[in-house]
């Protein structure tokens, strides 16, 4: 037996060794546990004030990029879809004069939202059919056209020389109406090729050409909607610009 100095009683060296041991690994514990409550108070903190600025910044700089794009894709949309909506309508005009060996006008009416219609009803004895677009019947297929997109003159379009030669042939006799005009409506007759009224009735005899144009007004965009005296329908969408040009989809 012999003593261990510091300690007081009687014990062995190897006992006092075992205790020194579970002595210091309980230091150990203690330790390591303080260690565990430091860090997990520090992440109980959150940002702190200059995290929370950066990630600020960097969203403010995200969204000053992305919502441009947005909108600009939103407003191109939206002349694409009354361009195709404007399309649909017209093909569903020439098929019904087709089914009802009749001639009918496809109009767009100034309302606000604007709304193009195909002029069916009421369906006269003599032949002719419609309102002569001042009148849209609760019958008459319409489509609704979105506020910021206006139906325009021919005159007020861009290259429209460049437009024709994509859709007809160069020095083409085929008169080319402006389907924008009262006078001059989109129509089709029982054969289902374009044709222009002329005292109630749809003058087939000599081919005929039609466009009619849109534009966004937020955008300044600009599309089209023609007909071949084929009949065909086709879209197109000006890219803008000064070296613009009409590509159709």
């Amino acid at each position: 037996m012999q003593k261990v100095p510091g300690w007081s009683g009687t014990c062995t060296i190897g006992s006092a060794v075992q205790s020194l041991r579970l002595q210091n690994g309980t230091e150990g514990i203690v330790s390591e546990n303080t260690r565990n409550l430091t860090v997990s108070a520090k992440r109980m903190q959150g940002f702190s004030m200059i995290e929370l600025v950066i990630a600020m910044l960097v969203m403010l700089i995200v969204a000053a990029i992305a919502i441009p794009t947005f909108m600009s894709a939103m407003h191109a949309a939206r002349l694409k879809g009354a361009i195709t909506d404007f399309g649909g309508l017209m093909q569903s005009g020439r098929i019904r004069a087709v089914d009802d060996d009749r001639y009918y006008s496809v109009y767009v009416f100034g309302n606000n939202p604007p709304q193009a219609f195909v002029d069916i009803y009421p369906q006269n004895q003599n032949g002719t059919s419609g309102s002569n677009g001042t009148v849209i019947d609760p019958r008459d297929p319409v489509v609704q056209i979105s506020a910021e997109v206006i139906q325009q003159p021919q005159a007020a379009a861009p290259s429209t020389a460049t437009l024709k030669l994509l859709f007809l042939p160069a020095n083409s006799p085929v008169p080319l109406q402006d389907g924008s005009s009262a006078a001059t409506p989109i129509t089709f007759g029982p054969r289902g090729l374009p044709c222009q009224v002329v005292a109630g009735v749809c003058n087939s005899v000599g081919s005929r050409a039609y466009w009619t144009f849109f534009q966004n007004n937020v955008t300044q965009g600009w599309g089209a909607v023609t007909v071949t005296p084929a009949g065909r329908i086709q879209r197109w969408i000006f890219t803008g610009g000064p070296a613009g040009v009409w590509a159709r989809y």
